[in-house]
């Protein structure tokens, strides 16, 4: 399915219509068994979202079901993080490590969840960091890896290479950087990427996480940036279920969200970059959401 997935955004053109479209990427002459979703409301043309881009993928025939600047460079802030986590899960080798938290991993950003002196395991680290977004375990994670920063991204731009993720570049590896730069599609690539990962998929679905610090017995407990686990987008009784997704805000990238939402065995990756507050990042995915799900059929 990734493999699928990357063919069919492999030959994108630029694009910036806030409507429907019928781009598809993906040969299905190749793969006769793929079908796309097709217009059961042709009418209706569009929508209105907050963000300045964004996209809705189908994730079996790669169709591109509705977007909006789609191809526009911007900063992706901790969206960063699942970048992260790939070249994490291609280099760990102990989750059971203990790490002492330093004053060389402390940044500003997010609410810091481990203090300097601590030590926690490396499972620890990549909770915090994926889950409530934690920037010093993220520095944390990489020193305990043996990596410089410098040495980290350089992994980090190769894989964007490897995943033809063409229009996107990295500085560091928490999103604080303003020249961590991606566009919707390429940040949905990356979320796809991410999402076929077991322990990547099962970290950023936890609404929450608890932990105990090795050296002084305290008991911590990150949550969730992404509070549409608690929404109906993750709800069986509404037949929806989120695959998982990730978050960010930074001022130059504005709110950001991309997820992976099932519904009937459907999948669709929606990417929004840039939307005006925190509350209408999850809006505006709550609205693409139901406007795919109610004007496409997967009969």
């Amino acid at each position: 399915m990734l493999t699928n997935l990357l063919l069919v955004l492999l030959f994108l053109n630029p694009f910036s219509s806030a409507y429907p479209t019928d781009r598809d990427f993906f040969n299905v002459a190749q793969v006769s068994s793929v079908s796309a979703p097709s217009r059961i409301n042709p009418e209706n043309v569009g929508l209105e979202a907050t963000a300045e881009k964004y996209v809705a993928i189908d994730v079996i025939s790669g169709k591109i079901l509705i977007q909006k600047n789609v191809d526009s460079v911007q900063p992706i802030a901790s969206i960063t993080k699942l970048m992260t986590a790939l070249v994490v899960l291609d280099n760990v080798k102990d989750w059971d490590k203990t790490v002492e938290m330093n004053r060389v991993d402390e940044t500003y950003g997010a609410f810091a969840h481990i203090y300097r002196g601590e030590e926690v395991s490396f499972e620890d680290l990549w909770n915090a960091a994926l889950i409530s977004s934690d920037n010093n375990s993220i520095m944390a994670m990489i020193r305990a890896l043996g990596f410089s920063q410098e040495e980290f991204v350089t992994k980090m731009n190769i894989k964007a290479k490897e995943l033809q993720m063409y229009n996107t570049s990295f500085s560091d590896p928490t999103g604080l950087s303003v020249e961590n730069q991606s566009t919707a599609l390429d940040i949905s690539r990356l979320l796809y990427t991410a999402l076929n990962q077991a322990k990547i998929q099962s970290t950023v679905t936890k609404n929450k996480y608890t932990f105990k610090v090795l050296n002084n017995s305290k008991t911590r407990t990150v949550t969730s940036t992404d509070i549409l686990l608690d929404s109906f987008l993750n709800r069986k009784q509404y037949g929806y279920q989120l695959v998982g997704g990730k978050t960010g805000y930074i001022p130059e990238a504005g709110y950001c969200l991309t997820v992976e939402i099932e519904k009937e065995k459907h999948s669709v990756i929606i990417t929004v970059l840039n939307s005006n507050n925190i509350e209408n990042r999850f809006q505006d995915v709550k609205v693409i959401a139901d406007w795919v799900f109610n004007n496409y059929s997967w009969e």
